[in-house]
């Protein structure tokens, strides 16, 4: 009863509509392949507000030991720069859908869950509002 009661109740909620609006928006073109899609996506949110940061930090520190991957570095972060500018619209839905993970996040870790803890939680509040939303738009 006590883990219930230290969850972030409000935040939760807004990340389960931040996820039923995600799902509404892009069940419109319903296959299997992009339902995949969009769960992967939604696992992979997840597990990146809820990894060390040290991982992250370890991961990007290697690609800088040499002037070629620094070089190569900087040009796929031109790239991204160029697509996030072009598709601007949809990674608009993407930074909301970050920024909403991001709150939660923070609420879970002031509330004392760990890392795994939180991940399950922000995992499941995710893909229960973002199939909430397919639903309701495959129904209605």
């Amino acid at each position: 009863m006590s883990f219930l009661k230290k969850l972030p109740w409000a935040t939760l909620a807004l990340l389960l509509v931040t996820y039923s609006v995600f799902g509404w928006l892009f069940s419109s073109n319903f296959s299997w392949n992009f339902w995949l899609i969009e769960t992967a996506l939604v696992i992979l949110i997840a597990l990146l507000l809820t990894a060390p940061l040290t991982l992250l930090r370890a991961f990007f520190s290697q690609w800088m030991n040499s002037d070629t991957r620094a070089f190569l570095c900087v040009i796929a972060s031109a790239l991204a720069g160029v697509f996030i500018m072009t598709w601007f619209s949809f990674f608009a839905h993407i930074l909301v859908l970050l920024s909403a993970g991001a709150l939660t996040r923070l609420d879970l870790q002031t509330a004392g869950f760990s890392g795994t803890q939180s991940f399950w939680i922000i995992a499941i509040v995710s893909m229960t509002g973002f199939s909430l939303g397919v639903l309701l738009n495959q129904l209605i």
